[in-house]
């Protein structure tokens, strides 16, 4: 399983300083970019590296509020599942306590924004994540 810390910024919250729903969206994207670099599927320095995919499909559940500060800590693990790259976050806040998860699900795009295979790099990046429980 991989790991990804965020700080949040004051900016990434509301007036009573919790954390905006819309941006626990891009705390997992940011998480779900870095756990593919650090897979060696995308470099930051080439972003034409990564590959194309569609956002097919999101879920998040909070369960508790995260505030300006927090450090928090992004669990991802991802699978393929057929022609689909199916990830899963769970997000733990403050005393190290869940307070969000969440799914998405990608398919690869070429550039003619037609359906493609999915990539066989991806399909070895996946294997061996182990999934005991569902976290959604």
């Amino acid at each position: 399983m991989f790991i990804h810390h965020h700080k949040v910024q004051f900016y990434e919250t509301d007036l009573m300083g919790i954390v905006h729903h819309s941006n626990y969206l891009r705390f997992y994207e940011e998480a779900r970019v870095a756990w593919a670099h650090s897979k060696g599927l995308i470099s930051y320095q080439t972003p034409s590296s990564a590959n194309h995919f569609a956002v097919y499909e999101t879920q998040v559940k909070h369960r508790k509020p995260t505030f300006f500060g927090d450090d928090l800590q992004i669990e991802v693990r991802a699978k393929s599942v057929g022609n689909r790259l199916v990830f899963e976050y769970r997000m733990r806040g403050r005393g190290n306590e869940v307070c969000s998860v969440a799914q998405t699900i990608h398919v690869p795009l070429g550039i003619d924004l037609k359906l493609q295979r999915l990539p066989a790099e991806i399909k070895a990046a996946t294997e061996g994540e182990l999934w005991i429980e569902t976290w959604l």
